[in-house]
């Protein structure tokens, strides 16, 4: 009995033992387990960037610094980790108090490290904006300083900067007194280079005048002439138109032997080809510009248009004809030598009115230019001009006719209307010549011929009941030459004691109620040549 009560005790004994050794060894393997499943996630959430929550997770350990880290890793012994993680979760977990198993798997992440996980994050995105924040007030404090110098907050910068201004506006002065310099001296070079050539066109002009041949020449006329031409380089020609006889050339190189431009003169021929042709009549109102026109009032004013209309009607072929009859082109005839034909444009123009206005293309001589006048005057008949140089000469001279133009007395007088108009209140008007009833046309333009300078001319002649008095043909040469003042020339010369005495006064003629009261001193081709040639 005893045997079987000691052996149910030591069965006992022998139970208790081995199930405090399995407790033992129950409870170690747990501490070994916790220590495996806490080295595992510290080395997961060294790699991982975003932060597990410790609630959801409480054996998943957030991402933590490298000093953190590295002393998670340096535990010997599975115990020591646990000691310390029970003892520092114990008051913050009540549920596991009881089971400290329990309380080091779901402790053990979270003492290692417990704030520096969550903070570390925000550091590390703070460091970039302080960086910003550091540049951002660094260019603020420059941008203060930039805006304290301009406002002359610093004396010594203050003074740089007007000092500098003072340079560069006194560099800028002293560039504009530099174009003013060279631009005054470029204008003072122009005025000395056509000061000389005006110089040289005199010096050439009274040479030319000194070597005429003075055989048969008039001396009161002759001298009359070269008073009224006075110093200008130029040259005038006096005839009688209904002889051709020539009574005075002053300066006969440039009067037989040098075609200039004819300029407005050429507006004869061209409205007497256009009556002729009967594509105009004297009353036909032609506007341009505005303004109504008829011949007589364009021959006074000297309008470009209206006679750039009557040209292209003409076309090149009838005009060129027209003044091959004229007698340009070919020599006169007179007894000079030396004598040239002039030019006659060969191809057509590209600009026809300009030919017929301007006389472009052209070359005539003063010569030239006489004998057509004379033939408009004397009805039609082209005149060799002729000058006689001895008594035998004088005592045997006979007209010589050389052509008869198609020229009616309805033309000739539509012609002399214009003429008369351009005398007596057009672009002649200077010329006081309208008191001995002259008729005349003035031109001014650029010359095409020699030196580039301006060309005057003026065709006229004194229209007398009857038979025509002398015709006085002037062309000079100069930067002031203008037909105004070529018309001036002739009107001395007509004022002169001898011309008077072969003259018929006669009273002015009554201008007709269509002609302006106000005409210009100046031509019209004037003013347009000197802008387009």
């Amino acid at each position: 009995m005893l045997n079987q009560v000691g052996q149910r005790r030591h069965g006992l004994l022998r139970n208790a033992v081995i199930t405090g050794w399995l407790m033992t060894s129950l409870v170690l393997c747990s501490g070994f387990t916790g220590l495996a499943r806490e080295t595992k996630p510290s080395q997961k959430s060294a790699r991982s960037t975003k932060p597990p929550s410790t609630a959801a997770r409480p054996t998943t350990k957030p991402s933590e610094p490298k000093g953190v880290q590295k002393t998670a890793r340096k535990p010997a012994s599975p115990s020591s980790a646990g000691v310390k993680t029970t003892t520092a979760n114990a008051p913050r977990n009540k549920r596991a108090a009881g089971n400290p198993g329990t309380v080091t798997k779901a402790a053990t992440p979270t003492r290692l490290n417990p704030q520096p996980s969550r903070r570390q994050p925000d550091t590390a995105r703070q460091t970039a904006p302080s960086a910003a924040t550091a540049r951002t007030k660094q260019a603020r404090v420059s941008a203060e300083q930039t805006a304290k110098a301009k406002r002359g907050a610093d004396p010594r910068r203050s003074y740089e900067t007007q000092a500098t201004a003072g340079r560069r506006s006194r560099a800028h002065a002293e560039h504009v007194r530099a174009m003013r310099r060279r631009a005054e001296q470029a204008r003072l070079a122009e005025l000395a280079r056509i000061r000389a050539l005006d110089e040289s066109l005199q010096h050439a002009a009274q040479s030319s005048i000194e070597q005429d041949d003075l055989r048969g020449e008039d001396p009161t006329i002759r001298q009359i002439a070269l008073n009224a031409l006075g110093g200008r380089a130029g040259t005038v020609v006096v005839m009688e138109p209904a002889t051709g006889q020539v009574l005075s050339i002053v300066n006969q190189q440039w009067a037989i032997r040098t075609p200039f431009k004819p300029c407005s003169t050429i507006k004869v021929l061209t409205a007497y080809a256009a009556l002729q042709e009967q594509l105009t009549t004297a009353d036909e109102a032609i506007t341009t510009g505005g303004q109504s026109w008829t011949l007589r009032t364009a021959m006074a004013r000297s309008n470009n248009e209206y006679f750039q209309v009557l040209g292209r009607r003409l076309g090149f072929e009838r005009v060129v004809a027209y003044a091959q009859q004229a007698g340009f082109g070919r020599k006169t005839g007179i007894n000079l030598p030396g004598e040239t034909s002039g030019v006659i444009p060969r191809l057509p123009p590209a600009d026809m009115g300009r030919t017929c206005s301007h006389g472009d293309g052209f070359g005539v001589t003063a010569i030239q230019l006489a004998t057509f006048i004379s033939a408009i005057a004397n009805g039609g008949t082209l005149y060799r001009p002729q000058i006689l140089r001895s008594p035998q000469d004088t005592a045997t001279f006979k007209p010589i006719p050389v052509k008869k133009l198609a020229l009616s007395e309805q033309v000739r007088g539509d012609l002399l209307a214009g003429m008369v108009s351009a005398v007596e209140r057009g672009t002649a008007r200077r010329s006081g010549a309208a008191a001995f009833g002259v008729a005349g046309k003035t031109g001014s333009c650029n010359c095409d011929f020699g030196a580039r300078t301006r060309v005057g001319l003026f065709v006229s002649f004194v229209d007398a009941p009857g038979k025509p008095g002398l015709l006085v043909t002037v062309i000079t040469k100069g930067s002031t030459a203008r037909g105004s003042n070529a018309s001036v020339i002739a009107g001395e010369v007509y004022r002169g004691a001898a011309v008077a005495s072969r003259t018929k006064l006669r009273p002015r003629v009554v201008p007709t109620t269509n002609l302006p009261g106000d005409l210009p001193d100046a031509d019209s081709d004037e003013e347009d040549d000197e802008s387009n040639d």
